[in-house]
């Protein structure tokens, strides 16, 4: 009986940090427009020009064409700035592809 408990336990203990770690990766995961804004707005203006956005290190390399494809995207008002509430509002990554 106290095997049976004690395998119980064990299973629900690792299940439980299983979960957790996997919405730990999703909060993770998600953008913060508040820290991504102050990491590209390098001249401080509070908006990111094409050439601020061009100039962030990357993970992986990103040819220009896509950058500026991608800033289009962002820059809801075409007005060459993205500012902190397009980058709230912008198109969210499907998960499926990671």
């Amino acid at each position: 009986m106290k095997l049976k408990t004690l395998t119980f336990a064990m299973l629900s203990l690792a299940f439980f940090a299983v979960s957790f770690s996997a919405q730990a990766q999703d909060k993770k995961r998600e953008p913060n427009p508040e820290k991504m804004l102050e990491r590209m707005d390098t001249d401080k203006n509070g908006t990111i020009s094409l050439e601020e956005f061009k100039s962030v290190k990357r993970k992986k390399e990103v040819d220009a064409k896509t950058l500026e494809k991608n800033f289009a995207k962002i820059d809801a008002d075409s007005n060459g700035q993205i500012t902190l509430e397009e980058l709230k509002k912008q198109p969210k990554k499907d998960k499926k592809k990671d």
